[in-house]
C-alpha cells in the first residue's frame, strides 16, 4: 500500500514540475500550422500556414473575367441613368475585387501581374464610385438650380455653380484614372487569354455618362494616338465681380508633406474654403491687403492627379493640379495585453503603421487576420500612427498578423510578420501552483522521514515474514491507467488511411510511404482510379479542414478501401 502511494505522488510530483515548468516560462509558442498538424514556433509569411487546395487557385482567372463584366454592367446602369442599380452593381464588383484580392494572398500571388491587377482594378471601382456620386449630385444640382432660379435666389445660384465645376474638374481628373487603369487591365487579362472587349468598351461607354450628366458642358474626344481629350465648354458661370488667384507649391508631394496654398482674392467673402477635388481641405482667411496663404499637410489623398481650387461663395478659383505620389508603408503588431471578458478572455493587439521614412500614419484602417486568414477586426490610427483590435478568444495557441491596403492613401500595401500569441485563464495556473506545491511538501516529508534510522547503530531488525503478494491496489490501477500508452491509431480515418496507404504502397513498390503526404502519394501512383482519387480527396478534406467526421463519412472511407483492395485483388 506504501509502494503504491509513492508512485502515486511520485506522478503527481512529475506532473506538478512540468505545470511549473510551464507557468514560469510563461506559456510556450503554440502555432498551428495545417499541413501535417504540426506546432512551429513561428512563420515569417502568413500565407505559408494556409491549406494549399486548389480551390483558391481555380478562381483566380474567374474572378478576373467577373471583374471586367461588372465593371461593364455598372457603366451600362449609369449610361441608362438607373443608379440604383449601378450601385447594386459595383457593390457586386467590389466584392469580387476583395475576393480575387484574399485568393490571391493565400497562394501567395502577391508579387505577380495578378496582384497588379487587383490593385488597378480597386482602382477602377473607386473611379466608377466617385463617377456615380458625381452623376447623382449633378442630377440633384439641376434640380436645385430651377428651385433657385424660381426663387430668385442668386447667392445659392453661384454657390450651386461654383460646386459644379469641381464636380467638372473631378469627372476629368477620374474619367483619365479610368482609362488608364482600364489599359492595364486589358494587358495583363489578354496574358491569361482573358477577353478584355467589355472593359475596352466601357471607356467610351463611361465617356457618354460624363457627357449626359453635365448636359454637354464636357465634351469627350479621342485624339488620333488613342488618347482621351476632355473639354470643359461650361464658360464662366460664376460671379464675375471678384477674382482668386491660386498658386501650390511644391506642386509633386507624398504623404506628410506640407503644401503652400497661396494667392490674391479680391471681392470676395473675408474666408476662403480650400479643396482638393471635391473634398474639403481647409480653410484660410484674406488679409486687409486681399492676400491669402495656407500650408497644408498631405495625408488622406490617394495616389494620383488632384485639382486644387479656392471657393469664396460663388467665386472659384481655376484648379491648379497637384501629383500626389505613392511610397512605402510599414504596419507592424507591437504587443498584447489580456484581461477577462464577459465570455472569454479578452486579447487586444497594439500596433503601429508608418510610411517608408518613419512618419506616423494618422486616421488608417488596419486590419488583423489569424493565421488562417479569419479577419479578427479593424483598427484607426491615432496622431501617432498607433492601432488597436480587441477580441474575445478561448484559450490556445494563436498566431496574427495586420494589413494595410487602403488605396485613399498615398501608400503601398504592407503586411505584418505573424505575431504569436498563448492564451491562458491564469485562474487554472494558480490551481496547479497550489497542488504542485502540496505534492512537493508531502515528498519532502516523506523523504525526510525515510532517511532517519529506526533502529540503534549496531542493532540487527527484527526479522519479520512476508505476507503473500497483494492484488493491485487502487492506487497502482490508478497510476497504470495514467501512465497506459494510448493507440496511436485510436481514430478511425486515420486507421483507415494507414491501412490504404500501406496497401497501395506494396502494390506500386513505394517504400518511404510514412512521410508522403496523401497528396504525394496520389502523386505516386502510377495509374490511380476513380475510387483511389475519391478516397484520397476525401481524407484529405475530413484530416485537413478541421472538420468532424461524421458516422456516414467513416463509413464512406471504409467502403472505398474495401473497393481498392477488391480492384487490385
Amino acid at each position: 500500500m506504501k509502494a503504491n502511494m509513492a508512485a502515486a505522488a511520485a506522478l503527481l510530483a512529475v506532473i506538478a514540475a512540468v505545470m511549473l515548468i510551464a507557468l514560469v516560462a510563461g506559456g510556450g509558442t503554440l502555432l498551428y500550422a495545417a499541413e501535417g498538424n504540426t506546432n512551429t514556433s513561428s512563420h515569417a509569411d502568413p500565407s505559408t500556414i494556409a491549406v494549399m487546395t486548389t480551390e483558391e487557385a481555380e478562381t483566380i482567372l474567374p474572378l478576373m473575367g467577373n471583374i471586367i463584366g461588372l465593371s461593364y454592367d455598372t457603366i451600362y446602369q449609369l449610361y441608362l441613368n438607373d443608379p440604383e442599380y449601378a450601385a447594386r452593381y459595383l457593390a457586386a464588383y467590389e466584392n469580387t475585387v476583395s475576393r480575387l484580392g484574399a485568393n490571391a494572398g493565400k497562394i501567395k500571388l502577391t508579387q505577380t501581374d495578378i496582384n497588379q491587377y487587383r490593385k488597378e482594378s480597386a482602382s477602377l471601382g473607386t473611379s466608377i464610385r466617385i463617377i456615380q456620386e458625381d452623376v447623382v449630385r449633378l442630377d440633384e444640382i439641376g434640380r436645385l438650380r430651377q428651385q433657385y432660379a424660381s426663387e430668385g435666389n442668386a447667392e445659392a445660384l453661384y454657390q450651386l455653380a461654383a460646386e459644379s465645376k469641381l464636380i467638372y474638374n473631378e469627372l476629368i481628373l477620374t474619367s483619365q484614372n479610368y482609362a488608364g487603369s482600364a489599359e492595364i487591365m486589358q494587358k495583363i487579362a489578354g496574358t491569361y487569354g482573358i477577353d478584355p472587349a467589355k472593359l475596352q468598351s466601357s471607356v467610351p461607354l463611361l465617356n457618354q455618362v460624363i457627357i449626359a450628366a453635365t448636359s454637354g458642358k464636357l465634351t469627350v474626344t479621342t485624339d488620333a494616338e488613342g488618347n482621351i481629350i476632355i473639354t470643359d465648354t461650361s464658360g464662366s458661370t460664376t460671379d464675375t465681380s471678384g477674382s482668386i488667384t491660386i498658386s501650390v507649391d511644391p506642386s509633386i508631394a507624398r504623404y506628410g508633406d506640407t503644401l503652400t496654398i497661396s494667392g490674391i482674392a479680391r471681392g470676395t467673402q473675408a474666408a476662403l474654403d480650400i479643396y482638393w477635388d471635391t473634398t474639403l481641405w481647409g480653410t484660410v482667411s484674406v488679409d486687409s491687403a486681399g492676400y491669402y496663404a495656407k500650408k497644408l499637410k498631405v495625408g488622406q489623398i490617394a495616389e494620383g492627379i488632384h485639382a486644387v481650387t479656392v471657393q469664396s461663395g460663388g467665386i472659384t478659383s481655376k484648379p491648379v493640379y497637384i501629383t500626389i505620389l505613392s511610397q512605402p508603408s510599414a504596419v507592424a503588431i507591437l504587443k498584447d495585453e489580456q484581461e477577462n471578458g464577459e465570455l472569454h478572455r479578452k486579447l487586444t493587439l497594439y500596433g503601429s503603421l508608418r510610411t517608408g521614412d518613419e512618419l506616423p500614419v494618422t486616421g488608417a484602417p488596419v486590419t488583423v487576420y489569424s493565421e488562417d486568414h479569419i479577419n479578427i477586426g479593424t483598427g484607426i490610427t491615432n496622431a501617432n500612427g498607433i492601432w488597436n483590435v480587441s477580441a474575445e478568444l478561448i484559450d490556445g495557441g494563436y498566431g496574427f498578423y495586420a494589413v494595410f491596403d487602403d488605396a485613399s492613401f498615398p501608400l503601398e500595401e504592407s503586411m505584418s510578420e505573424l505575431y504569436p500569441v498563448m492564451i491562458v485563464d491564469p485562474t487554472i495556473y494558480y490551481i496547479i501552483l497550489t497542488a504542485a506545491i502540496g505534492v512537493l511538501l508531502v515528498l519532502g516529508i516523506r523523504f525526510a522521514v525515510k532517511r532517519r534510522p529506526k533502529y540503534r547503530s549496531g542493532k540487527a531488525p527484527p526479522l519479520t515474514l512476508e505476507s503473500a503478494p497483494k492484488s493491485s491496489g487502487p492506487f497502482k490501477k490508478l497510476r497504470d491507467a495514467v501512465t497506459k500508452k494510448e493507440d496511436p491509431d485510436t481514430d478511425p480515418l486515420r486507421r483507415i488511411y494507414k491501412k490504404i496507404s500501406v496497401f497501395l504502397a506494396e502494390r506500386s513498390g513505394i517504400s518511404n510511404v510514412a512521410v508522403l503526404t496523401p497528396r504525394e502519394l496520389l502523386a505516386a501512383l502510377s495509374a490511380p482510379n476513380a475510387d483511389i482519387k475519391e478516397f484520397i480527396s476525401t481524407y484529405e478534406y475530413l484530416h485537413y479542414a478541421n472538420v468532424s467526421a461524421g458516422h456516414d463519412q467513416v463509413k464512406h472511407l471504409e467502403r472505398l478501401s474495401k473497393q481498392i483492395i477488391e480492384g487490385y485483388t
